[in-house]
């Protein structure tokens, strides 16, 4: 296997996890720091290496230049995979053979099983680490009445499994098994998906075990159903879980 390659998609997406490792309130110089390494990394494996690891090294790279906006995630996610498909039309290096989304099949148990570990992980995390989650709260429930932010919890859950399935099992996963083989690419963009929750929900170090097992299951379930549909409707459910929780939580 070249080296190259390895190296390149690996540096990438150390780049992406210590961006929530350092933390929301990191200082701009440093968050600046890091998008500029994934900027450098992306052009150099388009120019050494064109293919996955370019694609995983431009993907991190909108990411980080986006995160630079100060916007929530989801619209960050939005913005960076918009740029991203973007120059994937424009740049050989970055072009795909097959498409990005692949629906596949919804292997029923499965799906199920994968979806219904996540209440339970949740609230169990949620009753025993008692994490401080006003932050969470100030920023995704404004002062509105109770029908608009419920249905701004189905908009969330179901738009941010949408976009991080797309991210981590699709296109990270998708990418990594043409470098590193099916197994260490479910391996490696679960670890990546871990990282992401250091400060999200659940958070801290169980948060990032939580949800680095739970990137496992779903990107073994996204190889046994062949596409996103299946892993997307799981992520909804961890997804609505959270919401649930976070509107029954009182506002800072």
């Amino acid at each position: 296997m070249p080296r190259l390659p390895l190296v390149l998609a690996l540096a990438a997406l150390v780049l992406l996890a210590t961006s929530p490792a350092i933390g929301p309130r990191a200082p701009l110089a440093l968050s600046a720091a890091l998008a500029l390494g994934a900027v450098g990394a992306a052009l150099l494996a388009v120019g050494r290496t064109p293919g996955p690891a370019a694609r995983i090294a431009a993907l991190v790279a909108c990411l980080l230049v986006a995160d630079l906006s100060g916007f929530l995630w989801q619209p960050v996610m939005i913005l960076a995979l918009a740029v991203f498909l973007l120059l994937a039309r424009l740049v050989p290096g970055l072009r795909r053979g097959r498409p990005w989304c692949v629906r596949g099949r919804v292997p029923v148990l499965a799906t199920l099983g994968c979806a219904a570990v996540t209440p339970v992980g949740l609230v169990a995390w949620l009753l025993l680490a008692r994490p401080d989650l006003s932050d969470v709260v100030g920023a995704y429930v404004p002062d509105l009445p109770v029908p608009i932010l419920l249905a701004g919890a189905v908009g969330f859950a179901v738009l941010n499994a949408t976009l991080e399935e797309t991210l981590w099992r699709g296109i990270v996963q998708e990418d990594l098994g043409t470098i590193l083989g099916p197994a260490w690419a479910v391996a490696v963009q679960a670890a990546s998906f871990g990282l992401a929750h250091a400060h999200g929900v659940p958070r801290g170090i169980a948060g990032v075990l939580l949800a680095g097992a739970w990137g496992v299951l779903l990107g073994l379930l996204r190889q046994r159903a062949g596409g996103l549909l299946a892993p997307i409707l799981a992520h909804v459910v961890a997804d609505a879980t959270i919401a649930t929780i976070v509107l029954l939580l009182p506002r800072p």
